[in-house]
């Protein structure tokens, strides 16, 4: 089957919105980070698994099951190091200096994949981290002091960026299904043993946040980042790395009705910002009509 280009960024774009959704229903289940990022994985396994067994498609190379599994280890690192630097930190300090993986990103392909990003992609990419900083507050990255909640927030960016790296590559050899399923496993395997190991809580929640846990299973993880993976197979991962800075602002725009939460004047032009500079980089990509071949 062949798909033109646009048809794999409207792919992005709904998986971009289905993780938006992902803090939204962690703050609903007011549980632990660790615990909500089992869960979250948890669900999601328990959604893709029907969905693989109906496909029966086989994995066709012990290589192709390793790639998947080792993206599912990176990408568990990624949230448990989330979490914890939300933990230690300021969110707002938390929440930018995570978003400095599309410049490990862009350094990565570069050194790895042979792929060079131009000056738009880098002007893009700036333009965007400018919009988050705004969003985050210039008085907040002033008055920054180093700790380690702020290392775990630079890890969480780098275990994201590896995790974007990988997938494109990863997903060469292996369905979108069979890959989120694998690497899902993986991550579950991963989370658990670090929810056991820092004793955090896996029961005895309120009725409401057993709901948001399985929502941000099956929304977030499953149906997310099953397009987000299926996108990312026919995209440079820099591109895809900048759009989904974009996840800031969907998940700020949702909390205004469901959470209660206001955007300031400063808050909707760093979100205009962001936006802007996503723009720039994918310009010249719908520009041109490329035509890929699934998996």
């Amino acid at each position: 089957m062949v798909r033109t280009s646009w048809f794999h960024y409207l792919i992005l774009f709904v998986g971009i919105l289905c993780i938006s959704w992902s803090a939204i229903f962690v703050k609903l289940a007011g549980i632990s980070g660790l615990s909500a990022a089992f869960y979250r994985m948890f669900f999601g396994l328990l959604g893709v698994l029907p969905i693989w067994f109906f496909r029966k498609r086989k994995i066709v190379s012990r290589k192709s099951f390793g790639m998947a599994c080792l993206c599912g280890v990176i990408f568990a690192f990624d949230i448990a190091v989330w979490n914890i630097s939300i933990l230690m930190t300021k969110a707002a300090i938390s929440t930018l200096l995570a978003n400095l993986a599309p410049v490990w990103v862009g350094l990565g392909a570069i050194v790895f994949l042979k792929e060079k990003p131009g000056k738009v992609f880098w002007i893009g990419t700036l333009i965007a981290l400018l919009g988050v900083a705004v969003i985050v507050g210039f008085d907040q990255i002033y008055n920054l002091q180093l700790n380690m909640g702020h290392v775990f927030a630079v890890l969480a960016s780098l275990f994201y960026a590896c995790y974007l790296l990988l997938v494109r590559r990863g997903r060469q050899a292996i369905d979108t299904v069979s890959f989120t399923m694998i690497s899902m496993g993986a991550s579950a395997v991963v989370l658990w043993i670090l929810v056991i190991f820092f004793n955090a809580p896996l029961s005895g929640f309120a009725p409401s946040s057993w709901r948001a846990l399985i929502a941000v299973g099956l929304v977030s993880q499953l149906g997310g980042w099953l397009a987000i993976n299926y996108a990312i197979a026919h995209m440079p991962s820099t591109i895809a790395s900048v759009s989904l800075l974009s996840q800031s602002v969907f998940t700020a725009l949702i909390a205004v009705p469901v959470l209660g939460e206001h955007l300031t004047l400063m808050e909707v032009f760093g979100a205009v910002i962001v936006l802007s500079g996503i723009f720039l980089v994918n310009n010249k990509r719908f520009s041109h009509k490329e035509a890929y071949s699934t998996a």
